[in-house]
């Protein structure tokens, strides 16, 4: 606690102390003697004010929760409850600092009255996060005036919250809305389903028109007729989304202000071409992990999550369930960009020791790069004959087939830029190729089409029993 000089004791400074102070340095005498005394006793009374005063603050308590829960874009609620075991307080004034990364409408500073002895007071801030992540609560200042008036004690309460910030996905749910909307099997039909299943059911009799491939020799040997094999679609699979967060990852895209956007966007006056707002690929990929963990547990898939640079820093196994969606939301929220160029070879190894069932990976990178494209589809082949691989990544602003734009280019500078997304889009289409004699394919959305694109490559892969 420490305190603060108070407006009245400002005017006894400026209404007594300076004329006191003039009257004993410039007189004599008796005056002299008297301008001293009243120096004294302005300076004995200020002292005593601040000394029966100083531990009102001490007692006051201020408390939240270990952990508040929050949206990029939304408002959420920071409750403070606090608590007065001291004596009675007919004002209490408090602060809540606010960091750069969260907006505030209402005031950050408010009062409260007739805090008596023994009383609860909860109150809200309100809060509108700017940017996920994790952050922790800022202490509050807490303040009260002096038993006389003179003195403002201040106190700095430490507040042990911790608030996780999760992107918005509202965006992106509402291009999929026909998945989220779905609650139950009204107006439902049988659909074929190409393919069959691979999960072992049972052993039966040959009956004609069955496979050859299906045929159970040693069965067949130990009866003495031919015995067939019967399988059933499998209910339950894993799907794994790995996310690239190297220095890739970090590109930016922008749109015109006037178009529409999600929280996770910035704002910036001074790009060029016009005012933009900014985001990263990251957000993107995090966004579409995040849904196709809510489409995989719609399906009755299980779902696991996998983030890598130059290494692998996260690996959760696939699971299902609301619980585990919790864990993989916590496990990238917090992802930023790191400065070094992936490495997928110890990727793969780590893929190919830890899933020993066939599963689908969907893997998020950024093949722009030609160097980067090029290990991606050396170090491939360690997994793509054991699981079914799916690369999406958001294609960049520029690659773009020639001419394609409908609005043709006004100067030589545009026709460069013309000239040059053309070239990278054809390198993306021939690594695309590439890959597709891998039994891999590449996805090339846009960035608002990306979580669209990653969904329906799933669902296209679940209803053909591909994995």
């Amino acid at each position: 606690m420490r305190p603060v000089p108070h407006l009245p004791l400002l005017w006894v400074a400026f209404l007594v102390g300076i004329p006191a102070i003039t009257l004993l340095v410039y007189d004599q005498g008796l005056v002299r003697f008297i301008a001293a005394a009243v120096l004294v006793l302005a300076f004995l009374v200020s002292g005593f004010d601040w000394f029966i005063s100083r531990h009102k603050l001490s007692l006051i308590s201020c408390e939240t929760p270990e952990l508040i829960r929050g949206t990029t874009g939304r408002e959420m609620e920071v409750p403070l409850t606090f608590s007065n075991i001291g004596p009675n307080l007919e004002k209490l004034r408090y602060g809540i600092p606010v960091s750069r990364f969260f907006r505030v409408e209402n005031e950050v500073e408010r009062s409260l009255s007739n805090f008596d002895s023994g009383k609860q007071i909860s109150v809200k801030s309100l809060q509108t996060p700017l940017k996920r992540g994790h952050y922790q609560s800022a202490n509050i200042f807490i303040q009260t005036p002096s038993k006389f008036g003179l003195w403002l004690i201040r106190r700095e309460l430490v507040l042990e919250s911790e608030i996780r910030v999760y992107p918005d996905l509202s965006i992106e749910r509402k291009r999929l809305a026909s998945i989220f909307l779905m609650r139950g099997h009204d107006g439902s039909h049988l659909v074929r389903q190409v393919g069959k299943g691979r999960d072992f059911e049972q052993l039966r009799e040959y009956q004609p028109g069955d496979d050859y491939v299906d045929i159970d020799w040693k069965a067949t040997a130990r009866r003495q007729m031919p015995v067939t094999r019967t399988y059933q679609i499998e209910k339950t699979q894993e799907v794994y989304v790995v996310v690239d967060n190297s220095r890739l990852s970090g590109r930016e895209i922008r749109v015109p202000v006037s178009e529409e956007t999600g929280a996770d966007w910035r704002y910036s006056e001074g790009s060029s071409g016009g005012e933009q707002m900014i985001t990263t690929q990251l957000e993107k990929f995090l966004h579409c992990s995040l849904i196709l963990a809510s489409v995989a547990e719609k399906q009755g898939d299980c779902f696991g999550f996998v983030s890598f640079s130059d290494k692998v820093d996260q690996f959760i196994r696939a699971k299902s369930g609301k619980g585990h969606y919790n864990v993989i939301r916590d496990a990238l929220y917090t992802l930023e960009p790191e400065p070094v160029a992936p490495d997928f070879e110890p990727l793969m190894i780590a893929l190919r020791q830890k899933l020993t069932r066939r599963a689908l990976i969907v893997m998020l990178i950024d093949l722009s790069d030609p160097l980067t494209a090029e290990h991606f589809f050396e170090a491939l082949p360690l997994i793509n004959r054991r699981h079914l691989v799916l690369v999406n990544m958001v294609r960049p602003v520029r690659a773009r087939e020639l001419f394609s734009n409908q609005r043709g280019p006004g100067t030589v500078s545009e026709i460069y830029e013309e000239l040059g997304g053309h070239f990278q889009w054809q390198e993306l289409k021939e690594l695309s190729n590439q890959l597709r004699h891998l039994g891999v394919e590449l996805g090339l959305p846009d960035h608002e089409e990306l979580c669209t694109e990653a969904v329906t490559q799933y669902l296209n892969v679940k209803n053909r029993q591909l994995i």
